[in-house]
């Protein structure tokens, strides 16, 4: 019994080519890497443009000082917080319980912010005594805000909402 070696079969042309041509190449641009500076990604440099924002709808504690009413002014807060100063539109709900357990609408305030950094705002509404046990109403906001993230060209519109709750103490 004889071994024969396999006969080895030639590349065509154009893939020898081909692949000497890649091997060149390779070495040339490996030179020229290491001939370069070496901080060369420092020339193309373009700054991050995504915008990100927060907000934060604070909780509320009101209590009715003096003589008895049956409705108080009471200030729902919200603060919004952006990491480059951008423009931002908001929503602000406001709503109190009804005597049946379902929440009511009471007040709806929208508005534009220029170049937000830091805003606190707030939105006054009309609390009514129902007539709770306890003189106690309960009130509840939502705060939705709305600006565009840019990231270089492009850009699309990015929506966050906070909301906080709260009590309004009658003085029965």
């Amino acid at each position: 019994m004889t071994i024969t070696s396999p006969t080895r079969q030639r590349r065509p042309l154009a893939a020898r080519l081909a692949l000497v041509s890649a091997a060149s190449f390779s070495l040339i641009g490996g030179s020229v890497a290491v001939a370069g500076p070496a901080s060369a990604a420092g020339y193309d440099y373009k700054p991050d443009k995504k915008v990100e924002c927060k907000v934060d709808a604070k909780n509320v504690y009101h209590k009715e000082y003096g003589k008895y009413s049956k409705k108080a002014d009471v200030k729902f807060e919200f603060k919004v917080w952006c990491d480059k100063k951008t423009d931002v539109k908001f929503d602000h709900w406001i709503f109190q319980k009804k005597n049946n357990g379902k929440w009511e609408l009471i007040k709806h305030r929208d508005g534009k912010l220029k170049d937000v950094k830091y805003e606190a705002k707030h939105t006054n509404a009309e609390v009514k005594d129902k007539g709770r046990k306890g003189g106690e109403e309960k009130v509840y906001h939502v705060v939705k805000i709305k600006y565009d993230d840019k990231n270089g060209k492009y850009s699309h519109t990015v929506t966050k909402s906070d909301s906080g709750w709260g009590t309004v103490h009658f003085g029965h």
